[in-house]
């Protein structure tokens, strides 16, 4: 009994010396990274803890909260981060695929593949979303640089990049959902109980055709709770032309800050991908994308050439272009009654 118990046929691996150098190796090569990055962003509270328990996390919910920007400064945003403007795009003999490196803003032309494919940047100058992390179990080499960059190239933005511990979902610990028999109508989640009933109606809609119903439908895996900040493990505070990468409280700090100031109810589903899922509402139409083109010295065509070769959604002219103006005014006809 006292014998330890092996599986029948199992025999641990053995490292052999080899194995045991190359470890040894790609631990002081990991570790001499690490520090370069630390030194590099003037990381002053690096926390490991924090670092290991967020690359455990599939792929995280990142919260973007920010200051508004006019619209010039939003397309130039648009046309250097977003890699369907990027070089190649108009050399027919290069291998060009926009779709294939998804990087600072999360491909907002093409919207087919994965339903959380959104961005963080609005043609109205307005910042914030809420995204999934498209990378698995991020290590900070591989975000931060791409984040805290952002600073230097465009000092005017104020935003916070916020990495929470919740794993390819907005909605988390709620106890209105019952797995077995949906919404519970005695729910004491303060952000479900208000809507509990038209939550349960629209669950039931598959055809939605106004905004509280989109509101609603959605609200089971796409509403963030009130409280998500107390799952924010790190920030990558950008401001006045610097990056500031915070962790812990100070990261929750930061966070909540910025998401009462530049987060409101009455235009919070804004930064829900849910909203431009269906063709009837888009974050930018075909004359935006014309002229992001033009501001690079591209031809205007070059948008028809790119619907054709599927880099960009097929545009419908009658989708409204979704603004924090418009929003706000759905808000309160559909959801506030006002």
């Amino acid at each position: 009994m006292g014998e330890d118990k092996k599986l029948p046929g199992f025999c641990p691996l053995e490292l052999t010396e080899a194995m045991k150098a190359m470890l040894a190796e790609y631990k002081m090569e990991w570790s001499r990274n690490r520090q370069a990055l630390i030194e590099q962003y003037h990381i002053t509270n690096y926390d490991e803890a924090v670092c290991n328990e967020l690359s455990n996390v599939r792929r995280p919910l990142v919260l973007v909260r920010g200051r508004s920007i006019c619209r010039e400064q939003a397309m130039q945003l648009i046309v250097v981060e977003e890699p369907l403007f990027g070089k190649g795009s108009d050399d027919e003999r290069s291998w060009f695929d926009p779709r294939s490196n998804r990087g600072v803003l999360k491909n907002i032309f093409y919207r087919q593949g994965y339903s959380w494919l959104s961005t963080w940047v609005y043609t109205d100058g307005t910042i914030g979303g809420n995204l999934i992390h498209l990378g698995k179990y991020p290590e900070l080499e591989e975000f931060v640089p791409m984040y805290a960059d952002l600073a230097g190239k465009y000092p005017f933005l104020d935003m916070v990049v916020s990495y929470t511990l919740v794993d390819e979902c907005c909605c988390f610990l709620c106890d209105k959902i019952d797995p077995e028999f949906g919404y519970d109508k005695q729910c004491t989640c303060k952000d479900c109980i208000p809507y509990l009933d038209k939550i349960k109606k629209y669950k039931e809609v598959y055809s939605v055709s106004d905004f509280e119903a989109f509101y609603y439908s959605y609200w089971e895996t796409d509403h963030v709770r009130s409280d998500v900040g107390n799952l924010v493990c790190l920030t990558i505070w950008i401001h006045n032309g610097q990056a500031n990468i915070l962790f812990g409280d100070p990261a929750i700090s930061k966070f909540n800050e910025y998401n009462t100031l530049y987060c409101a109810p009455e235009y919070a589903f804004m930064f829900s991908s849910s909203l431009y899922r269906d063709r009837h509402t888009c974050i930018c139409d075909k004359q935006f994308v014309e002229d992001c083109f033009e501001s690079i010295g591209k031809p205007r065509n070059l948008c028809n050439e790119y619907v054709e070769r599927g880099f960009i959604s097929p545009f419908n002219e009658n989708a409204i272009v979704v603004t924090k103006d418009w929003v706000i005014r759905q808000y309160n006809a559909y959801i506030t009654g006002k």
